[in-house]
């Protein structure tokens, strides 16, 4: 059992009993999925607070983003949000991790203030408000991103584009980049995502499906729960928690029928990622490790790396724990890809004293 493993089922014991649950099993002896309790607040009282979570959630939608679906030929749907830059710049293409949503994003956009980069998200099949097939497989999420991106490039006349993937996104773009390269793609970066890591916790995924509640008495309830497992960053849980359940407050994904795919998910994922020719970004947070493929590429010096140790409230979704700190360091990031002269000079106060080009 990984480390990671260990520390997540620590998490669940400490946890559960405020929620309700029962207590924590062997693995072995996997539990049916729960329904989360009500608890002493009046129905009323939670009729409120979710109005106003989801007013809050929509507004914060139709106010930063131009929304559309784009359909391909087989009639996937896949929902999409743009925020264009304010002055001429890059896009940040974001792809979400598995069971997510675009909005986990959402409170990130908030934070990146600088006008010069624009931002595109959209929902992959399964997830949020995309419509398509239930295939899961590592190329076909490859293959709707190379959709997506095709129809927003051709769609904006887009010519500088850094891909952003979180977890399993991370996976797709890495996979991506290597088998469509293309000059419009000027960066890779990964959030919270090592291959070792992250095949040795898919061990854990089947217990944390069985131990997630079916359903919630209330979205602020949802909320809550996120905030006791998964998340530390309420005004991120706001606006990423509404995006995950129907109407009736189960779940829009159904992990279960991912199951099938998980081994092959993250196969290849440090040499996809080594392999991208641009300047390469790897954000972790304190639970991750480097392989063996990303310690040597480290050592010599292939890629950027951030590992936010030293603070305690952030775990696997690091872009929603702490978004001015990753929005801050993606802003610097691109800022250096794509003017390191300019960054330097304009940001850091240092000018090279051979006066010519830095070697990006």
């Amino acid at each position: 059992m990984s480390e990671l493993h260990k520390a997540f089922l620590r998490r669940i014991k400490e946890q559960e009993t405020a929620l309700g649950l029962s207590g924590l099993v062997d693995e072995d002896d996997i539990p049916e999925p729960a329904v989360m309790p009500p608890t002493g607040n009046s129905s009323s009282t939670a009729n409120t607070e979710d109005e106003t979570i989801l007013r809050d959630y929509k507004q914060f939608k139709e106010t930063n983003f131009i929304q559309e679906f784009y359909e391909n030929e087989l009639g996937h749907k896949f929902k999409t949000y743009y925020k264009p830059s304010k002055k001429p710049g890059s896009i940040l293409f974001c792809h979400h991790g598995a069971g997510s949503s675009s909005m986990t994003f959402g409170n990130l956009v908030n934070h990146i203030e600088d006008e010069s980069v624009g931002i595109f998200l959209f929902d992959t099949r399964g997830h949020g408000e995309s419509v398509a097939t239930s295939d899961f497989s590592l190329d076909t999420l490859v293959q709707d991103v190379s959709f997506v991106l095709e129809q927003f490039s051709s769609k904006h006349q887009q010519t500088s584009i850094f891909l952003l993937g979180h977890s399993l996104g991370g996976a797709v773009l890495a996979k991506y980049s290597t088998l469509y390269p293309s000059d419009i793609l000027k960066g890779l970066i990964l959030l919270d995502i090592v291959e070792e890591a992250a095949v040795q916790s898919l061990n854990a995924m089947p217990l944390f499906i069985a131990r997630r509640p079916l359903l919630f008495p209330s979205l602020s309830k949802a909320i809550l729960w996120h905030m006791n497992f998964l998340l530390f960053n309420e005004k991120s849980a706001r606006l990423s928690v509404p995006d995950l359940f129907t109407d009736k407050l189960t779940w829009i994904t159904d992990l279960n029928a991912t199951q099938p795919y998980w081994q092959t998910w993250f196969s290849g994922l440090s040499e996809n990622f080594l392999g991208f020719k641009g300047p390469k970004l790897l954000m972790l947070s304190t639970h991750e490790s480097l392989d063996k493929r990303l310690m040597i590429g480290q050592m010599q010096g292939k890629y950027q790396l951030v590992v936010f140790k030293n603070n305690e409230k952030s775990g696997h979704f690091v872009h929603e724990d702490l978004p001015n700190h990753v929005a801050v360091c993606l802003t610097d990031y691109i800022k250096r890809a794509v003017a390191p002269e300019i960054f330097m000079k304009g940001d850091l106060g240092v000018v090279p004293k051979w006066g010519g080009k830095i070697n990006k």
